[in-house]
């Protein structure tokens, strides 16, 4: 019920905003959700987390206007770090993605900066979605810097050997989809190079490893492309 009243709800009251001066009635449908809207601030961490309440701060994301969204925006950023890697506010981290607003992206984006956080992040099974969720929508600037950390980081293997990220990253159960997704989604010319050579470098390897196989079909693809050319 909650689900629906914030759907036809922040659905009309959009609709008046978008007509000719109907802004006294999108303001009377806004402040009918006001007190909803307070109380799942109140407990954002407590309901993104919770199987129901996860459901209705989604559904929040992805209906409600302004100023509501900021305000719903602002409070799940507050708590990022506990949700990113939950098994339901994971849920609510990615649609703040998707819906969310440029700066959202830019505050989540810091975090996956330095001390190996990209890497660390993509081989945990929830929060590689986010990662995945960022590389798919974050614009280019975004796109090129995780790419780049990925690019830039080292792994230790358990025999002590130092290994490209991205490598590790293809070998892992879960970071192996962020490397999928790199591979697709990249778009600058040199740093899709410096991809795939890492890649193409050490494909036997590759080969041998089964979480890797959707990466190798891409590798061998990436090189029937390139003899073509």
């Amino acid at each position: 019920v909650i689900q629906k009243s914030i759907i036809v709800i922040s659905n009309f009251a959009k609709q008046a905003r978008e007509g000719e001066r109907c802004e006294g009635m999108a303001s009377f449908f806004l402040e009918s959700l006001d007190p909803i809207i307070n109380e799942v601030i109140r407990d954002m961490e407590g309901l993104s987390r919770h199987p129901y309440g996860c459901r209705v701060v989604q559904r929040m994301v992805e209906y409600c206007i302004e100023p509501q969204k900021s305000r719903i925006l602002d409070s799940i950023i507050a708590h990022h770090n506990l949700l990113v890697d939950d098994q339901y506010g994971n849920y609510v981290f990615q649609r703040s993605l998707s819906y969310g607003r440029v700066q959202d992206r830019e505050t989540i984006l810091e975090t996956f900066l330095g001390g190996n956080n990209v890497v660390r992040m993509s081989m945990r099974k929830l929060a590689s979605n986010v990662v995945e969720m960022m590389i798919k929508h974050g614009n280019e600037y975004e796109r090129q810097t995780l790419v780049q950390e990925m690019l830039n980081s080292t792994c230790v293997d358990q025999r002590g050997n130092t290994l490209s990220a991205v490598v590790a990253m293809s070998m892992d159960a879960y970071a192996n989809y962020v490397v999928k997704t790199a591979m697709d989604f990249t778009e600058n010319s040199h740093q899709r190079d410096q991809l795939f050579g890492v890649l193409v470098s050490h494909l036997n390897e590759l080969e041998e490893i089964p979480f890797a196989k959707h990466i190798v079909s891409r590798i061998h693809l990436h090189l029937r492309e390139t003899k073509k050319t």
